[in-house]
């Protein structure tokens, strides 16, 4: 019903001109206070650019909003760059090529077209629309119509219309005023109506009616676009569009339509899917109501779609023109072998880190692209790779390990369907190595032999090493260790499985240390750790951890060993009793006070080059067992042991209470005994 057969001459294609002038740029002086600068207003502007565009390699001068005169030129070291060397306002941008037009090369869906055979003597074609661009099954373009816009497959060559000559563009109604604007392609595939262009066959979705046309023609742009027809005056359709981002099946409510006859115009669909005969073929699809005219002849092959999502092809109408009949575009292309549907894919995005910004080697670079698509990350050198985006879109890579500015495009796509690139650098900086010993405020006991750590495989970690003093104020408290402490420089190189170690030589101390890497001509930031090298613990003999004493077994002094030169304080229950010197690798004090009855913990501090270290026990005194009073009999069933010996009858009581007054008079501080050592 909306083919239109017409027969016509075969005509070439217009071909695209390129818009330039040719002529020598003048330098002329310019009417103002001052000659060092172009004019950017008036009459003197125009002249300007009059005489710059008089040259040939300059394609446009236009004045940007901070007061300067821009022009755009194909010649870098040509004559207006010498021009904007003498006018401190004057901006020369390089382009590779003139400007062309562009209405002669953009194709979009709806867009119309003549088929033919050009084998004919005279051609004998139809005038119909285009559905959808795409792509062929090996991503070459292609374009996706009606099936029987061909003629069962005779017509096998097309050519572009222009949009002024047709209908929808303000040509004759009855195509008299048909023109063409360049070749096409050829006919890749085509089915009307059931298998080989059967009949087809009602409640088969495998009836449908669909093309597709190998796009020959290399200067053609397509675009993953619907003109809605606005734009044909200007002979440009691409100026005016509803961009294509999916293929799905109808749904219930408001379809569109564009076509070479109607142009844009939309209906209703009430009923999702069923089969019509459209001509003498049964074809799958969807009906679409409209009170008005929405599809005429010529207007098949045109998109059919909803919102964003394309869903059909015209397949036929009523002689009214308010009901059209759309083959489903899903189960048309099913039976293509491999033809799809361009859509546009929205560019990529960089989240982490910003364009420019920093990342450590190995580290993510992350960003978000549309859900469902693979991401191309093309690096400036080497080759490409893909990253997939998860359901909510997001994607990424590690950072290459080659330090430096890493160039890359991040593209997304969807089968064949590529969305604009965007390109992006950052730095790749070494991440500071990692000190795995000692830790970071641990304490090391007597001495440090080396430091053991990771890095970047090849890069050369250097450390420095400075002893602290917490007593001494701001810098003064931080001394470098001398070079001999540190050996080989204090430098190693990472090994291949990414660890190092460096031998050093450092005794009793609270140190500072920091290590940087250095590899590809950069040195990353330092890792800083701060950690002490204590004495060993002093030893404290004779007093047993947990003990208990009494009598004349209670400690009166207490002695151990130690570092010799060292300071040992003793502390008992908390409070300084005796300070001392280990000397010949053993020291000892005298309490200054009888211990009585309690529980005590004891301590020996050792110091040595301000850093302390302990070792602290817990003990017990408790009272002596009181003699039996002179006089009393001894206790049965001593079997005539020892003789009692002791005071009197008469005193005995009172000694005992004394000793007892004197034994609660030297009062009980309760302490625990050997703790492990501590700083």
């Amino acid at each position: 019903m909306t083919r239109n057969m017409k027969r016509m001459g075969w005509a070439a294609a217009s071909t695209a001109v390129a818009l330039t002038a040719s002529g020598l740029l003048a330098p002329a002086a310019f009417a103002g206070e001052d000659p060092s600068l172009a004019p950017t207003s008036g009459p003197a502007f125009d002249a300007t650019a009059q005489q710059l565009l008089a040259n040939d390699d300059v394609q446009a001068v236009t004045k940007d909003t901070q007061g300067r005169v821009v022009v755009y030129t194909t010649e870098a070291e040509g004559e207006a760059k010498t021009f904007a060397d003498s006018k401190s306002n004057v901006v020369v941008k390089h382009i590779d090529s003139p400007f062309s037009p562009k209405a002669e090369t953009d194709v979009v869906a709806g867009a119309g077209y003549f088929s033919a055979d050009p084998s004919a003597p005279t051609a004998a074609g139809g005038l119909c629309s285009i559905g959808f661009t795409g792509f062929t099954p090996t991503g070459d373009p292609a374009v996706i119509t009606a099936g029987h816009c061909n003629d069962d497959g005779a017509f096998t060559a097309s050519l572009l219309t222009e949009p002024t000559g047709d209908p929808a563009g303000g040509g004759a109604a009855n195509n008299d005023d048909v023109s063409f604007r360049a070749p096409l392609g050829t006919l890749g595939f085509s089915q009307y109506g059931g298998p080989g262009n059967s009949a087809g066959t009602v409640g088969d979705k495998a009836s449908v009616d669909i093309a597709a046309i190998d796009v020959t023609n290399t200067a053609l742009n397509l675009k993953p676009e619907i003109t809605n027809w606005s734009t044909a005056a200007s002979g440009d359709l691409s100026l005016s569009t509803i961009a294509v981002t999916s293929v799905g099946k109808v749904q219930a409510g408001q379809v569109s339509k564009s076509g070479r006859t109607t142009g844009y115009t939309t209906g209703t669909v009430l009923e999702l899917e069923g089969w019509a005969k459209v001509g003498d073929r049964e074809v799958y699809g969807f009906p679409v109501e409209s009170t008005e005219v929405m599809v005429l002849e010529g207007d098949s092959g045109g998109a059919v779609f909803q919102g964003n999502t394309a869903v059909g092809v015209v397949s036929g109408g009523d002689d009214a023109g308010t009901l059209l009949w759309a083959a489903d575009l899903q189960a048309g292309l099913e039976r293509t072998g491999g033809y799809t549907v361009a859509v546009e894919i929205a560019a990529p995005a960089l989240i982490t880190p910003a364009n420019g910004g920093e990342i450590g080697v190995g580290g993510t670079i992350s960003g978000t692209a549309p859900a469902g698509t693979t991401v191309e990350i093309k690096p400036a050198s080497g080759a490409a790779f893909d990253a997939l985006t998860d359901a909510a879109g997001n994607w990424s890579f590690a950072a290459p390990d080659k330090l430096g500015t890493y160039a890359f495009s991040v593209t997304a796509k969807s089968g064949f369907s590529r969305s604009p690139s965007v390109d992006a650098t950052v730095e790749v900086k070494a991440a500071p190595p990692v000190i795995t010993s000692p830790g970071n405020g641990s304490i090391v006991i007597d001495q440090l032999n080396e430091f053991t750590g990771t890095g970047l495989p090849g890069a050369t970690v250097t450390l420095t090493a400075e002893t602290v003093d917490d007593s001494a104020p701001g810098d003064d408290a931080r001394v470098k260790v001398a070079p001999a402490a540190v050996a080989a420089n204090g430098s190693a190189v990472v090994r291949a499985d990414g660890t190092w170690s460096i031998p050093v030589d450092l005794g009793i101390g609270a140190y500072t240390v920091s290590a940087t890497q250095a590899r590809d001509g950069q040195v990353s930031a330092a890792a800083v750790i701060y950690f002490t090298i204590a004495p060993p613990a002093p030893t404290i003999d004779g007093i047993q951890d947990g003990a208990t004493y009494s009598g004349a077994a209670v400690p009166t002094s207490v002695s151990g060993t130690g570092v010799n030169g060292a300071e040992i304080v003793v502390v008992v229950n908390q409070s300084e009793v005796a300070r001392t010197t280990v000397q010949n690798g053993t020291w000892s004090v005298v309490l200054p006070t009888v211990l009585g009855e309690g529980a005590y913990e004891l301590g020996a501090v050792q110091t040595v080059q301000g850093v302390s270290n302990g070792t602290y026990l817990n003990f017990t005194v408790v009272a002596a067992a009181a003699p039996a009073p002179s006089g009393t009999p001894a206790p049965a069933g001593n079997g005539g042991g020892l003789a009692v010996t002791g005071m009197g009858g008469d005193v005995a009581p009172l000694a005992w209470g004394a000793l007892a007054l004197l034994l609660g008079g030297i009062g009980a501080l309760g302490f625990r005994s050997l703790r492990r050592a501590k700083s």
